[in-house]
């Protein structure tokens, strides 16, 4: 679409009238509109449905360079799209018998395909015995035993990921008075 020519009005010192509009229809769902007010930035309106949008040149530049960026964004995510179904099917067309219904694979290598397409991998529950050794220091207690009771009944842990921790035992294997 071509913007229409103004050319300056003598009413107005040489400067563009107070409002000049051009209204364009666009297929069914929107209507564009110019306009120039006296003294300020052109601007550019759009109405797709019922809602009326307004641009500056400057935001109508960054409109369209934020529509460039996700542009070559979405380009990224489609290449990146293709390669996993390309190494998808490679996965599975590599372990494919003709003779056969079923296609075997091992855990590691659909884990290594899972990592390749950007997936998070199987997992299974773990479990571990832990032995921790700390030294507890700082404790203000009358005597020794009351120490260790301190010590026994205040101690916590967390796991800092996923998972349950339960402590079975602790045993304050020895108390002494610090110097």
């Amino acid at each position: 679409m071509a913007w229409p020519e103004f050319s300056a009005c003598p009413r107005h010192c040489g400067r563009l009238p107070l409002r000049t509009m051009v209204t364009t229809r666009i297929g069914d769902s929107m209507t564009m509109y110019y306009s120039e007010v006296d003294g300020t930035e052109p601007t550019v309106s759009i109405q797709v449905k019922d809602i009326k949008y307004t641009f500056t040149n400057e935001s109508l530049t960054r409109l369209i360079e934020e529509k460039d960026a996700f542009k070559l964004e979405l380009a990224q995510v489609e290449r990146k799209l293709k390669s996993a179904q390309f190494d998808v099917k490679e996965f599975f067309q590599a372990r494919y018998d003709t003779d056969h219904y079923e296609i075997v694979a091992e855990v590691d290598d659909v884990n290594t395909l899972l990592r390749d397409i950007g997936s998070e991998e199987l997992t299974k529950s773990w479990s571990a015995t832990v032995t921790i050794t700390a030294t507890v220091t700082g404790i203000e207690a009358p005597n020794s035993e009351a120490a260790q009771e301190i010590i026994e009944n205040n101690i916590e842990l967390n796991l800092g990921a996923d998972g349950d921790i339960w402590v079975d035992d602790i045993t304050v294997e020895s108390t002494h008075p610090e110097s």
